[in-house]
C-alpha cells in the first residue's frame, strides 16, 4: 500500500527582524489511506506550519511534500 501523504526531509525557515527562524527541521512522515492522525504539541512548535505546507498555502524551505504521488505545489483548485 502506497502513502497517500508523504513529507519527505521538510524543514521550514523564517526571516525575523532578529534573524533566521527554524520552525521545522527535518520532518519526515507518511500518512496512509485510512488513518487517523493528531497534531499535538506546545505553542509554536510547528504545527500551522506544518499544516499549511501539507495544504499548499507554502513551500518548505528544504525537504518535499507528495500527495498520491504528486508533489505539492501549491493549493488545489478546490
Amino acid at each position: 500500500m502506497k502513502p497517500l501523504i508523504q513529507v519527505q526531509g521538510v524543514s521550514q525557515r523564517f526571516n525575523t527582524a532578529s534573524g533566521e527562524f527554524l520552525a521545522l527541521q527535518n520532518v519526515s512522515f507518511d500518512i496512509y489511506e485510512g488513518e487517523t492522525i493528531s497534531l499535538i504539541g506546545h505553542s509554536g512548535c510547528g504545527k500551522s506550519t506544518l499544516l499549511n505546507l501539507i495544504a499548499g498555502i507554502a513551500l518548505p524551505t528544504e525537504g518535499g511534500l507528495l500527495c498520491d504521488n504528486r508533489e505539492i505545489a501549491g493549493p488545489g483548485p478546490e
